[in-house]
């Protein structure tokens, strides 16, 4: 009944790609724009850029610098206008095309993105940016290996940091642990100051029950000293080793930075109710069912525990709530058979 310690690798990995792919743009941009454009207030450089187009109505560059001012603006049509008028003046530029596939995937113009990134690489075999970015793609709609060769071209050339990160990110989405951990620690080797593959390395290990995790999220707290997944991290390798006295104490650390972490919250509750210590169970699934009144596995814990104590009424409504939420959860399921009718 433990978390799975997947979720957290998950949301780390969720959190570096939107890193990577908006380091300079949001991708919600696309939600802001109409109204943006409703209300147009152009900046200064544009309208500047504007009057030296009157001048040079056939500069490719203009419309550039143009769209990149108005990809940082947050104009997206406006900016897809312009680099599309690019594009077409100026067919052998392969920036032109890259920023093209930018504002596309900023557009959630997935595809449209991927075919502008194809068509950068294609005249400039060695765009290490273009590549990255294609792989991103890839690995988003789960085609790894394409993922995988494009990663594998970039640090042929230049042994990026993040090219080996995001390598290990798709490795361990297809399932090879033992690759992923390889590419991470190629990662964090070339830079110590790599929090994210410092915590990929402590989850991978934590999965093994390896105590090398323990000094991956070592590294990961002395990086980032406010960092709750850090501290949830080696708290869940402390419960998975049974040393369960540290592992409270580290939820505690990720109770006082985030508060509002429910997962936290249940892991204390279950841990506290492996040592007998009820009430304080119940009281740590109760906070996280007010913080997540859709968390399934309080209520069912929440259920067991009431039955335990043959408090089978507060027992059938906590099964029947999982149910609730879902219909097919086979442990909710046996314990509404058990008390019903009791």
């Amino acid at each position: 009944m433990y978390l799975n310690i997947n979720r957290i690798g998950k949301l780390i990995f969720v959190s570096y790609v939107l890193w990577m792919i908006v380091s300079c743009n949001s991708q919600n941009n696309t939600v802001s724009n109409n109204a943006k454009d409703s209300v147009v207030v152009l900046p200064a450089s544009a309208e500047e850029i504007s009057r030296q187009i009157e001048k040079e109505p056939d500069n490719a560059e203009l419309y550039y610098r143009r769209a990149q001012i108005y990809f940082n603006e947050k104009y997206l049509d406006r900016a897809l206008d312009d680099i599309s008028q690019a594009s077409a003046m100026a067919k052998d530029n392969p920036l032109y095309y890259f920023t093209k596939g930018r504002i596309l995937y900023a557009m959630n113009r997935t595809a449209e993105a991927a075919k502008m990134y194809e068509s950068a690489i294609t005249l400039k075999p060695d765009y290490d940016e273009a590549q990255m970015k294609l792989a991103e793609l890839y690995c988003i709609v789960k085609e790894h290996r394409k993922s995988i060769d494009l990663l594998n071209l970039v640090i042929a050339r230049s042994k990026r940091t993040d090219a080996y990160f995001f390598r290990g990110m798709n490795q361990k989405e297809a399932g090879d642990t033992a690759k992923a951990i390889a590419s991470f620690q190629l990662a964090y080797e070339l830079d110590a100051s790599n929090y994210d593959a410092a915590m990929q390395l402590g989850l991978l290990y934590a999965a093994k029950k390896n105590k090398i995790a323990l000094d991956y999220f070592a590294a990961a707290i002395k990086l980032n000293p406010k960092s709750s997944e850090a501290y949830f991290g080696r708290a869940y390798y402390y419960q998975l080793s049974g040393n369960f006295q540290k592992a409270l104490s580290d939820y505690k650390k990720v109770i006082d930075i985030d508060p509002s972490n429910a997962k936290a919250y249940y892991n204390v509750g279950y841990i506290n109710y492996e040592a007998g210590r009820y009430k304080v169970a119940l009281r740590s699934w109760d906070i996280c069912i007010q913080m997540n009144n859709e968390y399934l596995e309080a209520y069912y814990m929440r259920g067991l525990l009431h039955e335990y104590q043959k408090e089978f009424e507060d027992a059938r409504m906590n099964y029947s709530y999982a149910l609730q939420l879902q219909p097919d959860y086979e442990l909710a399921k046996a314990g509404l058979s058990r008390v019903k009718g009791k």
